[in-house]
């Protein structure tokens, strides 16, 4: 591979002027435009890649963060972990991905193997309601920041949507346009964020004066089968609701397999809006109304606020990122039919 110790020789201008250069410090160090451009066009000419390995042994840093999902296959996550791995970029940091499949035991084991990597910092979406072993990363003093779920009961920063509201505007809108029995299919209740998310949901009924039903809000997991096996239930109701809110796009994925399989149409005789707006959701026949999570802003936060941490910086505020209510086809205006 060719070295510092190369270029400085075959420009024949010294090491510590090269590595200047190429540490982007040309220009406080006054070295001249010519020199710094030759160097770099140079270096890219011989392919010249730094040694990160040995910059990291001497700063005692491996220039990687580590990053821990509950189910890359969830497009939520991967565009999460895309714009992770965007903004870790441009700080010239690595990613090392693993994904816990919303299982308490796999994050245990991947928190043990993130930390044996030696990581410079570790940020989680964390699954369940168990959470000692995070403080494991926290006596060991790396930094840890939580993306889109997180606990109360830690002084952990996180980075996460404004669920609550987004669950709360998502319920209006069907309020609005005349539904009172409303269903919503949650994820664990044991998540910090299906908690807001029905708390959104539940205040948004009370406020209407519209009696909160209990076996209107069922579902355990955030998965396209919780999705169809709870969609299947309440639409065999009696009584079925005349709209279902989706916590996630997985479950909503499951109720348009249910109603499918149980030959129904949207949006008649049911409404569905999801929490999640994946791209297809646009293309389908009817088109589906969705709360759209920032990706991007959460992707882009979590990594500067890990940065801050690696840097000692300790003055990092946890942070709730707007949603935005997609509005689409497959909502049903109740209020017509009484007109």
């Amino acid at each position: 591979m060719p070295t510092l110790k190369q270029i400085a020789k075959d420009l024949n201008i010294s090491v510590s002027t090269v590595s200047r250069i190429l540490n982007g410090k040309g220009k406080e160090s006054r070295i001249s435009d010519t020199t710094v451009e030759s160097v770099l066009k140079y270096a890219e000419e011989i392919g010249y890649a730094p040694n990160l390995i040995a910059k990291g042994l001497q700063a005692s840093q491996t220039f990687t963060i580590g990053l821990m999902v509950p189910n890359i296959a969830n497009l939520f996550f991967a565009l999460m972990a895309k714009n992770i791995e965007k903004w870790a970029s441009k700080a010239k940091y690595s990613i090392v991905l693993v994904d816990s499949d919303e299982d308490v035991e796999k994050e245990k084991k991947q928190v043990l193997n993130m930390m044996g990597r030696k990581v410079d910092g570790i940020i989680i979406a964390p699954v369940g309601d168990s959470f000692q072993h995070f403080n494991k990363i926290v006596k060991q003093k790396i930094p840890l920041i939580f993306a889109d779920r997180y606990f109360t009961d830690l002084t952990i920063p996180y980075i996460t949507s404004d669920n609550y509201q987004g669950s709360y505007d998502a319920t209006q809108e069907l309020i609005a346009n005349g539904h009172k029995r409303i269903c919503l299919i949650s994820g664990s209740s044991a998540n910090e964020l299906a908690k807001e998310r029905t708390q959104g949901y539940i205040d948004a009924l009370k406020n209407a004066n519209i009696e909160v039903s209990e076996e209107l809000i069922v579902g355990n997991s955030f998965s396209v089968q919780n999705g169809l096996e709870s969609a299947k239930q309440v639409l065999r109701l009696k009584n079925p609701p005349t709209a279902i809110f989706a916590m996630n796009n997985l479950i909503g994925f499951g109720v348009l397999q249910a109603t499918k399989e149980l030959g129904l149409k949207i949006p008649e005789p049911v409404s569905l809006i999801i929490f999640d707006n994946h791209p297809y959701l646009s293309l389908l026949n009817p088109s589906i109304t969705t709360v759209k999570q920032d990706s991007e802003k959460m992707g882009e936060m979590a990594v500067k606020a890990i940065l801050k941490e690696i840097n000692q910086e300790f003055d990092i505020t946890s942070m709730k990122i707007p949603t935005e209510l997609i509005l689409r086809e497959s909502i049903r205006d109740l209020t017509l039919d009484s007109k």
